[in-house]
C-alpha cells in the first residue's frame, strides 16, 4: 500500500474510520509502511481543541480534557486529540517542517490541555532548539506557564537567555544563576510581562549579595520594581531594600483619603508580610485606629438555618497581624472596590476618615457558599 498524495491519506482515514470505542484497536492495525504519511496528513487537518478552559469564578474546576463518547467519529476534536497523540509518535525529523503550523496550533491550546503539548514537544528533534523555544513561548502566552517552565531543560544557555528576554519565561531564571547572568536577572526584575513570582525571586536573589552596598544598577532596578503594578513584585522590592536598612519602599498607610491608595498599600502589605519573619512586627498596626481593628467573620454552613453565622472581635494593636495573609494576598488580585475575593472567601475592607488620611477600622472575612456548576 502506497499513499502518493494527501488525498490518498484522507481517503484511507475514511476507510479506517476510528470511533471513540475502537480507535486504539484500529490505530494498532495500521501498517508501518503508511503510518508516517497518515500521521502527517492527519496532523495537517488540525481540529484538535477539545474541552474548555477552567472557569474564572464559580464554575467547576476543570483538570482534564473530556473523553470522547463511544460513538464519536473523526469529526469530534476530543477523538482527534487522541489520534493526534498516536500521530505525533509516528513523526520523524523530515516531517517536522511540514506539520509546523499544526505544532504551533497545539502549543497554543489553553489549559486543561497538557498531554498533547508535551507529546508535541517530545516529537521535536533535540537539536532544533529554535523551534522548541518558539513553541514554549506560544504555550506560555496561552496560559501554560507551568508546562513551559518545566520543559526548558534541554535548552542551552543562549536559548535560556532568550527564553527570559523574548518569551518572559520565569522558569529559565531557575536554571540560570544570578551570579553568572546578572544582566538577565536585572532585565527580568523590571519586565512587566515576566511572572510576578519569578520577578520577586530574582529581586531577592540579587539582593542577597554580601557586598555592603547594592550596586547602582541593581538599586535602580529594585526602585523601579517597587512601583510595579503587581503587589508581589513591589513587596519583594521593598523587602530587599528594607533588609539593607532602606525603608523608603515599605508599604505605609498613604496620607490621603483615597480608598484606591489604601487598597494598593494593603495589597503590597499582604505580600510583604509573607516575607517577614515570625518575630517581626506587623506593619498593619499603622493602618488601624488606636483602638484596633474590628474583625468580622461570617461562616457558611449549608446544613443550618440560617446558613451563616457571624462572630465579631476587636483586635488590639499589640496582637495585630494581617489575618489569613496568604489568602488575602491572593484575593487582592481580584478586587471590586474594597472587596477582594478568592473562590472560598470575600475580604471586605472598611475605612473611616482620620486626620492624616484613612484608617482601616473593619475587616470582614466572609465564607462564600460552595460554587455551583452552571
Amino acid at each position: 500500500m502506497k499513499l502518493a498524495t494527501d488525498a490518498d491519506a484522507q481517503a484511507l482515514w475514511s476507510q479506517i474510520a476510528p470511533t471513540g470505542e475502537d480507535w486504539e484497536d484500529k490505530l494498532g492495525e495500521i501498517p508501518d509502511a503508511v503510518a508516517r504519511p497518515l500521521a502527517v496528513s492527519f496532523l495537517l487537518a488540525g481540529n484538535l481543541a477539545c474541552g474548555t478552559p477552567p472557569a474564572a469564578d464559580c464554575g467547576p474546576l476543570v483538570f482534564d480534557v473530556p473523553t470522547p463518547k463511544h460513538a464519536a467519529t473523526l469529526g469530534d476534536p476530543c477523538l482527534r486529540r487522541l489520534v493526534a497523540l498516536w500521530a505525533l509518535d509516528q513523526l520523524e525529523t523530515p516531517d517536522i517542517p511540514i506539520v509546523k503550523p499544526t505544532l504551533r496550533a497545539i502549543a497554543a491550546l489553553p489549559p486543561p490541555e497538557s498531554e498533547l503539548i508535551v507529546a508535541m514537544l517530545d516529537a521535536l528533534p533535540e537539536d532544533d532548539q529554535d523551534l522548541r523555544l518558539e513553541l514554549l513561548g506560544i504555550a506560555k502566552r496561552a496560559g501554560q506557564d507551568e508546562l513551559a517552565d518545566t520543559n526548558l531543560g534541554t535548552l542551552d544557555v543562549p536559548h535560556l537567555e532568550a527564553a527570559v528576554r523574548k518569551h518572559h519565561l520565569g522558569g529559565a531564571l531557575e536554571v540560570l544563576s544570578a551570579e553568572a547572568h546578572r544582566a538577565i536577572y536585572l532585565a527580568a526584575i523590571v519586565d512587566d510581562e515576566m511572572p510576578a513570582k519569578a520577578r520577586a525571586r530574582a529581586i531577592l536573589e540579587l539582593a542577597t549579595t554580601p557586598a555592603p552596598k547594592l550596586a547602582p544598577a541593581l538599586r535602580t532596578a529594585i526602585g523601579k520594581a517597587g512601583k510595579a503594578k503587581d503587589c508581589m513584585v513591589a513587596a519583594a522590592a521593598a523587602r530587599a531594600l528594607a533588609q539593607r536598612g532602606d525603608l523608603r519602599l515599605l508599604p505605609r498607610r498613604p496620607p490621603t483619603r483615597s480608598k484606591d491608595a489604601m487598597m494598593r498599600a494593603l495589597c503590597v502589605l499582604a505580600s510583604y508580610e509573607q516575607l517577614q519573619g515570625n518575630d517581626e512586627p506587623s506593619l498593619l498596626v499603622s493602618y488601624v485606629p488606636p483602638k484596633g481593628l474590628e474583625r468580622i467573620e461570617i461562616t457558611y454552613d449549608p446544613y443550618t438555618d440560617p446558613h451563616t453565622e457571624q462572630t465579631a472581635n476587636l483586635v488590639g494593636r499589640a496582637e495585630l497581624v494581617m489575618p489569613e495573609v496568604e489568602e488575602v494576598a491572593r484575593a487582592m488580585r481580584r478586587c471590586k472596590g474594597t472587596t477582594c475575593s478568592t473562590r472560598e472567601r470575600d475580604f471586605r475592607f472598611s475605612f473611616k476618615p482620620a486626620s492624616d488620611g484613612l484608617h482601616l477600622f473593619r475587616l470582614e472575612i466572609i465564607e462564600r457558599p460552595p460554587c455551583t456548576p452552571p
